[in-house]
C-alpha cells in the first residue's frame, strides 16, 4: 500500500518580514531627498522658503498687483521670492524718445508748410507770367497800330548868362531863365527845345519848369548843357535818347535828341534840339546843318517815327531850303510844294518836322514877350499833330 505525502504548504509571511520590505524603499527615498537638499544651489533659507505654500488668493493678487507686474511676478512677491534668481526691469525714461518724435513732427510740419508756400509762390508766378504775357501782347497790338499825338511845341534861345556879364544890357542869366520858364508854362507849350543854356540857368529851369522833365541835363559831358529838351511829364515819357557831335563857335558840342511817347495814345516821335554857329562862321553853320539832316534821315529810316527839330539856326532861309529838299520836312510857319518859303517875317529860329505817318502844324506864333526882358530871340511855338504809323 502506497503512501501519499502531501506537499508542504506555504503560509503568509510574518509581520516582521513585511516591515523590512516597506522600510527599504522608504529609506532610499529619504536618502535621495536629503542628498538633493545638499546638492541643490542656493542657501538653506531659500530652500526653507520653497517649502511654504505658493498658492495665491484673490486678496493676495489685489494687494500686490501693479499695472506693470506680470502674474508670475505677483506669485513670486507673495511667496517672498521676488529677489531669488530674478532681475528687476528698470523703468524706461522715454523723454528723449518723445523729444525726438516731437522734432520729427516739427520738421515734417515745416516741410509741409514750405511745400504749401512753394505751391502758392508757383501759382503767383504763373499768374504774373500770364499777366506779363497779356501786357506784352497788348503792347504789341498797340505798337502795330497807327497812333497820333497832338500838342504844342516851341523853341527858345534863352540867351546864355555869359552874354550879360558886366554892367548894362540884359539882366542876370538866372533871372532871365526864371522869366523864360514862366512864359513857356503860360503859353501851354508841352514840348520845347532850349539853346544857349548855361549851368546856372539850367538849375533855374529845373526849379521853375514845374511838371516838366529836362534832358540831357549835364549827362553829355563838356558843353552838354548848352542844348536841352523839355516836356510835360504828365503827357510824355522818354523812351530813348542820344546825341551827335557837331562844331559850334569852334567847339565840339553834342546835339541831343529824344524819343518821346504820348502816355495817352502811345504815339512815339523824335525831338532834336539844334543851335548852329552865328555871324561869319558859315562853314560851321553849313556843317552843323548837314549833321542835323543826316540825323533826321537816320532816325526816320531806322524807326519810321515822325521827327521834329527846333532851335536857333542863325539862318533866315537857307536852313529851311536844305532841310526841306533833303527830307521833305515842312516848317511850323508854313511852306508848300516844291519847298516854297513860308510867309514873312522869317526868323533865325525854326521848327520843322516830317516823316512817320505825317506831321501837321497849325497856330504858329512868333511870341515877342521874351524880347528885352528874357532874351534877344522870339519865342516861337505852334500846335502840331504827329502820326506814328506803328510797327507796320
Amino acid at each position: 500500500m502506497s503512501s501519499h505525502r502531501a506537499a508542504p504548504r506555504r503560509g503568509k509571511p510574518t509581520s516582521r518580514a513585511a516591515s523590512w520590505r516597506l522600510l527599504v524603499p522608504a529609506s532610499v527615498a529619504t536618502g535621495v531627498m536629503v542628498a538633493s537638499l545638499f546638492l541643490l544651489p542656493g542657501s538653506g533659507d531659500d530652500v526653507a522658503r520653497v517649502s511654504g505654500t505658493t498658492s495665491l488668493s484673490a486678496a493676495d493678487v489685489a494687494a500686490t498687483h501693479t499695472p506693470q507686474a506680470s502674474r508670475a511676478q505677483v506669485r513670486r512677491k507673495v511667496a517672498g521670492l521676488e529677489d531669488v534668481g530674478t532681475r528687476r526691469a528698470l523703468p524706461l525714461d522715454n523723454a528723449a524718445a518723445r523729444k525726438g518724435h516731437a522734432v520729427v513732427e516739427q520738421r515734417e510740419a515745416q516741410a509741409r508748410a514750405a511745400a504749401r508756400r512753394a505751391k502758392r509762390q508757383a501759382a503767383l508766378e504763373r499768374k504774373r507770367e500770364k499777366r506779363e504775357a497779356q501786357r506784352l501782347r497788348r503792347e504789341a497790338r498797340v505798337a502795330a497800330m497807327s497812333k497820333s499825338s497832338s500838342f504844342r511845341v516851341g523853341a527858345l534861345n534863352i540867351l546864355g548868362s555869359q552874354h550879360t556879364a558886366g554892367p548894362g544890357g540884359y539882366g542876370p542869366g538866372t533871372e532871365r531863365a526864371a522869366i523864360s520858364s514862366g512864359i513857356i508854362m503860360s503859353r501851354g507849350v508841352d514840348v520845347v527845345t532850349l539853346s544857349e543854356v548855361q549851368d546856372d540857368q539850367l538849375g533855374v529851369l529845373n526849379a521853375r519848369l514845374a511838371g516838366y522833365s529836362i534832358w540831357p541835363q549835364q549827362s553829355l559831358g563838356n558843353n552838354g548843357q548848352r542844348l536841352q529838351i523839355a516836356w510835360r511829364s504828365s503827357r510824355f515819357e522818354m523812351v530813348d535818347g542820344g546825341s551827335v557831335t557837331f562844331t559850334f563857335a569852334s567847339q565840339a558840342i553834342p546835339m541831343p535828341y529824344v524819343l518821346l511817347r504820348d502816355l495817352q495814345t502811345g504815339a512815339e516821335f523824335w525831338v532834336i534840339s539844334i543851335h548852329t554857329s552865328a555871324g561869319g562862321l558859315e562853314g560851321e553853320r553849313d556843317a552843323g546843318t548837314a549833321v542835323a539832316i543826316s540825323l533826321m534821315q537816320r532816325l526816320e529810316a531806322e524807326t519810321g517815327k515822325p521827327v521834329i527839330i527846333g532851335g536857333d539856326v542863325n539862318e533866315h532861309e537857307e536852313f529851311f531850303y536844305k532841310v526841306c529838299q533833303a527830307t521833305g520836312f515842312l516848317a511850323a510857319n508854313g511852306g508848300g510844294a516844291g519847298c516854297t518859303l513860308p510867309p514873312p517875317p522869317l526868323r533865325v529860329d525854326w521848327i520843322m518836322g516830317g516823316g512817320g505817318g505825317g506831321v501837321a502844324f497849325s497856330g504858329y506864333m512868333q511870341d515877342g514877350s521874351t524880347l528885352a526882358r528874357a532874351s534877344d530871340h522870339y519865342f516861337i511855338h505852334a500846335d502840331v499833330n504827329v502820326v506814328d504809323p506803328g510797327d507796320n
